[in-house]
């Protein structure tokens, strides 16, 4: 009898705690922050789209330019929103260059291009001035006819 009611104890433990709980007595998960990359990690990955681009245009793989392009309007969207107070540039030097570039790309102009290319790269640094950090220059990139890419696991050709 000791061990019917003991295996009846056992078993009601097992069912009960099977049960599934009401909501009333579930806690909130904790909300999580959003995360939000530092602004430096956000301008690295733009540097880093600015020389991709570079590149496209200069072997006229104009859809790689076009999404690399792209990609530096969203990082620059993403760094008004994530950080709008910060610094005193709204980042709008940027805007007019990124339509030019946009504009030579369509036309798959590559004089227009270098210009375009130029035009957004002082707006780089323009920002860069307007926000205290005017000791990052940022330029086109340097090869000699001799040099590649370093980016030796991409093919910026497109074929």
């Amino acid at each position: 009898m000791i061990r019917i009611r003991h295996f009846a104890l056992i078993a009601a433990s097992c069912v009960a705690a099977s049960l599934p709980v009401r909501a009333d007595d579930q806690k909130p998960a904790p909300v999580q922050p959003a995360f939000t990359p530092r602004l430096n990690d956000m301008m690295v990955a733009t540097q880093l789209r600015h020389f991709k681009l570079w590149y496209a245009g200069l072997v006229q793989n104009w859809p790689l330019a076009n999404y690399e392009l792209t990609q530096i309007r969203v990082a620059i969207a993403d760094v008004k929103r994530s950080y709008a107070n910060n610094g005193g540039s709204n980042m709008s030097v940027m805007t007019q260059a990124a339509d030019d570039l946009d504009d030579a790309i369509k036309a798959k102009d590559s004089a227009k291009f270098v210009t375009a290319y130029a035009k957004l790269t002082a707006g780089c640094n323009a920002c860069h001035e307007q926000t205290g950090f005017g000791f990052i220059k940022i330029r086109e990139p340097r090869l000699s006819p001799l040099e590649t890419s370093p980016f030796t696991d991409e093919s910026f050709s497109g074929k």
